[in-house]
């Protein structure tokens, strides 16, 4: 979902202009659906790291969890903002080693890695989280969940239907916090029919295709409460499958590396070779799709070969 994501964002952030009302109908609609696959990433880490009967010590989230998202940022990070600038000063030079560092350090990598500066602060965070979870009960999750819920996600969507913005301020509002703690509490406490999540996420991205194509009433986002119940409810169909081992999950540290270098070859046709999907129709979509997810699969999987790289990166 996210490599489909960035095939498509990927066009509309530059073509907008040169696309026919019906692609960016198709290729938003597109975009609405797969804006989930990050939410799903952030609830997958927060069922597995915020559960109190797993123990997870301070130390373990600084030398193992942290360290490998750290190395990852700034190794990949500085290589793709070195490659940034030296496209744009038409010329390599070692200078651009440290530029590319500092560049890092301050934001401005890749777009796409702005996910692993946030799950940097929820790692931060994580050790207090499990704190509070283990000294809570259900009904007080429930209560932090309900005001996290509104103030992340309810009143920016009622502020942006209405152009009133509320006064109010909650201190723990956060829509990546939200979805951490919710797939801790969902893991947990989320025992339903798969049968009925599935239903309702097929509605919902009905819905979704609906209002991207023809209603055109609402703004897609990771704090759109559409997201949010799309996002839940594909992890619960997930979760409650009965699925316990796939090849994606005893391949899961190939997901992280397509994750890394997947815009290494969407930047590749797009900006070098000057093709996108929009030059070969509709099916362009699935097409780039396929390429993008296949060789980043064949880039992850030399990767893991590389031991220092496997041992503390991917």
């Amino acid at each position: 979902m996210v490599v489909m994501l960035h095939v498509v964002s990927g066009v509309t952030a530059v073509l907008s202009a040169e696309m026919t009302p019906n692609q960016r109908a198709v290729y938003y609609t597109v975009k609405a659906l797969t804006t989930t696959g990050v939410p799903v990433f952030l609830m997958i880490s927060g069922a597995l790291l915020l559960n109190p009967d797993k123990e997870i010590s301070v130390r373990k989230i600084f030398t193992h969890y942290l360290r490998r998202i750290l190395l990852a940022l700034l190794l990949f990070g500085t290589v793709f903002a070195v490659m940034e600038l030296t496209v744009t000063e038409g010329r390599f030079s070692p200078a651009l080693l440290w530029k590319g560092f500092l560049n890092t350090l301050s934001g401005k990598s890749w777009a796409h890695m702005w996910y692993l500066y946030e799950l940097t602060g929820l790692y931060l965070a994580t050790p207090f989280l499990r704190m509070i979870i283990r000294c809570s009960g259900r009904k007080l999750l429930e209560y932090g969940l309900i005001l996290g819920g509104l103030f992340s996600s309810l009143i920016p969507f009622f502020e942006q239907l209405t152009d009133f913005d509320l006064g109010f301020t909650y201190p723990f509002s956060g829509i990546y916090l939200l979805y951490y703690i919710l797939g801790y509490y969902f893991l947990k406490y989320g025992k339903v029919s798969p049968r009925l999540t599935s239903v309702t996420a097929l509605l919902t991205a009905g819905f979704l295709i609906a209002d991207m194509a023809f209603l055109k009433l609402f703004r897609v986002s990771y704090d759109s409460p559409l997201i949010v119940l799309l996002t839940v409810c594909l992890f619960l169909t997930a979760a409650n499958s009965g699925v316990h081992v796939s090849w994606m999950s005893s391949h899961r540290n190939l997901c992280f590396g397509i994750y890394l270098i997947h815009p290494v070859f969407l930047n590749l046709f797009y900006k070098y070779l000057g093709i996108t999907p929009l030059n070969f129709g509709y099916g362009g979509i699935l097409i780039f799709w396929a390429a993008a997810f296949l060789f980043s699969l064949a880039g992850s999987w030399v990767m893991q070969k590389i031991p220092l790289l496997k041992k503390y990166v991917v």
